[in-house]
């Protein structure tokens, strides 16, 4: 492995983590502020790990004794902080989406009394309000 990869995997693998998980939070949170928020965050903390790795791999890379070519082919950390941002925003994206199918499809939430699996209801339950209209039949 190059110094690069010795300092960009870690570096990167840290922001990766967090980003994934704001956007897995994000993704949880109800609301439209909340979410979009979080989603936000995560995308520029994705961005700013990538852009980071980048630089500092590099200059590890380059303050090696007898550094290869390669390591002065360094326009990727300005890549990065230049146009990182589409790949930071489509991870958090994914993550969030991964988040909100799970929080649809899987967590249901327990006081949610009209869902289509609830079979725990039964006819005892369900209590006749009087309205005082006409062509209601009176209560008993």
């Amino acid at each position: 492995m190059t110094p690069l990869q010795e300092m960009f995997i870690p570096i990167f693998g840290v922001a990766a983590v967090v980003s994934a998980v704001l956007a897995f939070i994000g993704g949880r949170v109800s609301g439209v502020i909340g979410p979009l928020v979080l989603v936000c965050i995560s995308g520029f903390v994705c961005w700013f790990g990538l852009f980071l790795g980048l630089e500092v791999g590099y200059q590890v890379w380059q303050s090696v004794p007898d550094p290869p070519a390669e390591a002065f082919s360094d326009t990727a950390p300005m890549g990065a902080l230049f146009a990182g941002w589409i790949p930071g925003g489509l991870f958090a994206c994914f993550w969030f989406f991964v988040s909100w199918l799970i929080r649809k499809c899987v967590w249901k939430r327990k006081d949610d009394k009209f869902s289509a699996c609830d079979l725990s209801r039964s006819d005892a339950d369900v209590q006749v309000v009087d309205t005082r209209n006409a062509y209601q039949p009176p209560t008993s």
